[in-house]
């Protein structure tokens, strides 16, 4: 396909995930997600299911985010990762609650007064599919020109491949802040424009540099925050910004 629509970071916003689906042309370009569909919102279930729905029907590229690695880290050593997880800014907590609430008719217990060893054999019993999909995402995408990661790649290396599986996931100003060696254009999310934007505001965020795309809006975790949805055409460096919120939703056009 000459057309790719790249979606950032949905941190259980399904709503705001549906409503910038508005925008995918499914018969003539290819989806790709930045990864993060969990944590944080309310609805990290809805999301994951509803990305993996679409990953059947459609062209679909799906990559992991560092929330996604988090919570598969949590399944293996629930004990030694449930503070940070569950801590309000990670935002393990919704994600839980989110996978209960699907069979929470069938138990009498509430997750609340369950321990952390029973929860993971809840999730692990009830969510095998989920669990798969989660360890079978990718890394990164190439479409040339532009490569498609969650949070970066390695500034430093020509060949953006020698970027390490930590640098795909979590890197942050050692790859904003400063222009990368490689040739393409890199599409990523993992940090809000708002902490990009020298404006504040939740804009995508084209580099000094031009070559680095952030399109990670803050969704509804940030005042003023949203999901951008961006329209990539192969031959010409001309995108389409749709980005959407709690109150609009909002067309924008850029020339790299």
């Amino acid at each position: 396909m000459d057309k790719v629509f790249a979606i950032g970071d949905i941190h259980g916003s399904f709503h705001l995930l549906e409503k910038v689906l508005q925008y995918w042309k499914p018969d003539e370009e290819m989806l790709i997600f930045l990864g993060d569909y969990i944590d944080r919102g309310n609805d990290s279930l809805k999301v994951l299911r509803k990305v993996m729905e679409l990953s059947k029907d459609y062209k679909v590229i799906t990559l992991s985010g560092n929330h996604e690695q988090i919570f598969l880290n949590w399944l293996k050593k629930p004990k030694e990762m449930a503070e940070f997880y569950f801590h309000p800014k990670v935002g393990g907590a919704s994600t839980i609650q989110s996978f209960y609430s699907e069979y929470s008719s069938e138990h009498e217990q509430t997750v609340d007064e369950m321990n952390v060893e029973q929860i993971v054999e809840f999730i692990k019993t009830h969510f095998e599919d989920e669990i798969e999909f989660i360890k079978n995402l990718r890394l990164y995408y190439y479409w040339n020109p532009f490569v498609f990661v969650h949070a970066g790649i390695n500034a430093k290396v020509e060949d953006f491949l020698e970027t390490s599986t930590d640098e795909f996931l979590w890197i942050r100003e050692e790859f904003t802040k400063v222009p990368h060696k490689a040739k393409e254009y890199v599409v990523f999310g993992h940090t809000p424009t708002l902490l990009l934007n020298e404006d504040g505001s939740s804009k995508v965020w084209i580099s000094p540099c031009r070559k680095k795309i952030g399109i990670d809006g803050g969704g509804n975790i940030y005042e003023g925050g949203n999901i951008h949805g961006v329209r990539f055409h192969k031959k010409s460096t001309d995108i389409e910004i749709y980005s959407v919120n709690e109150r609009e939703s909002i067309t924008n056009y850029f020339t790299l």
